[in-house]
């Protein structure tokens, strides 16, 4: 970089090196500190911000030795900003040796912007990236990446809706068929915070000659969408185990409880990247096919107003990224 000691960005929200977090329609702000150790002409001092979502992926193809590629990219935003220099002009600047600091603000787009993530197969990001131009010289660049959240609150209709659901099968036991087992569920809302349980109210009926044991878990899925196809990727975030029910027994969950640990919000607003989340209440049958039933859950950030917000701020539980 010549006679250029540093050059590098400082956001204003950046506490302790972490990167800083904003929300849509929030001005990004800090500083472009450039520091020298002797006198250096400066043709322009350039800076863009911008947000993006990419996808890729790599599927082998079956019929030739050609693997298939699939990419998709969406741009949320660009925008620049001239902090030394005038556009089209070659005037010079004479920067004296020293410490300098070139303030910057710009607002982000009030459209809704998804959170940033970062997966197997795709990302969200959001960076500054400033340019100094110099006469004669290699131009000089430094990128920072800043992070976005959206504010997702579960006190809307549609998140404190109840939800039930049931099934019900019929095992076989040596060519005969036993009597049916069957299930109820319900749970009291769909949306929650991480930090929270899900309280589960259940019913098993087991009529059949067998031992069976209710079960419940909360499955993470990521999907990736390129060129018209999808890739998703699902998890097991967490579960319990109950009671096993005897034959002829029924076994009832009143209010059993599951945690929801530490994870990312539901990815929302991003047309080629999804993070969803699924409760799936489940009996486990010997030698037979589980009996489940799902219930789609979304994991907000602005928790239930009578719910001790002690766990739920976004800062401490998220950080810089989304690490599956």
């Amino acid at each position: 970089m010549g006679k250029v000691k540093s050059f590098t960005i400082l956001y204003d929200r950046a506490v302790d090196n972490n990167v800083p977090m904003y929300t849509s329609g929030e001005c990004l702000s800090g500083r472009i500190v450039l520091e020298v150790e002797a006198q250096i002409e400066v043709k322009a001092l350039k800076i863009h911000a911008k947000g993006q979502a990419y996808v890729h992926w790599t599927e082998s193809n079956y019929n030739s030795d050609i693997s298939d590629d699939y990419t998709q990219q969406i741009r949320y935003f660009k925008q620049k900003d001239l902090l030394i220099g005038i556009d089209g002009s070659e005037q010079i600047t004479v920067i004296p040796p020293g410490r300098h600091e070139y303030p910057f603000s710009l607002m982000l787009p009030q459209i809704p912007l998804p959170a940033s993530f970062k997966g197997v197969h795709g990302n969200v990001s959001y960076w500054m990236t400033a340019k100094l131009h110099r006469p004669w010289k290699l131009r000089s660049k430094v990128k920072e990446m800043f992070t976005v959240y959206e504010q997702i609150d579960i006190n809307t209709p549609l998140l404190l809706s109840p939800q039930t659901a049931t099934d019900e099968t019929t095992v076989c036991c040596c060519c005969c068929a036993s009597g049916p087992i069957s299930l109820n569920a319900k749970i009291l809302r769909k949306g929650y915070v991480s930090g929270e349980s899900i309280e589960i109210f259940a019913e098993i009926e087991n009529h059949s000659s067998r031992i069976v044991v209710p079960k419940a878990a909360i499955f993470k899925t990521h999907i990736f969408h390129a060129e018209g196809e999808k890739k998703k990727d699902r998890d097991l975030v967490t579960k319990l185990k109950g009671e096993p029910v005897l034959a002829g027994k029924t076994e009832t969950w009143n209010g059993m409880q599951l945690e929801i640990p530490q994870m990312p919000p539901t990815l929302m607003n991003c047309s080629i990247i999804q993070v969803e989340y699924l409760l799936r209440v489940y009996v486990d049958i010997p030698k037979a096919l589980m009996l489940n039933v799902d219930f789609p859950i979304v994991i907000g950030t602005i928790p239930l107003h009578s719910f001790n917000n002690q766990a739920t701020n976004f800062n401490t539980q998220y950080g810089m990224n989304y690490n599956p």
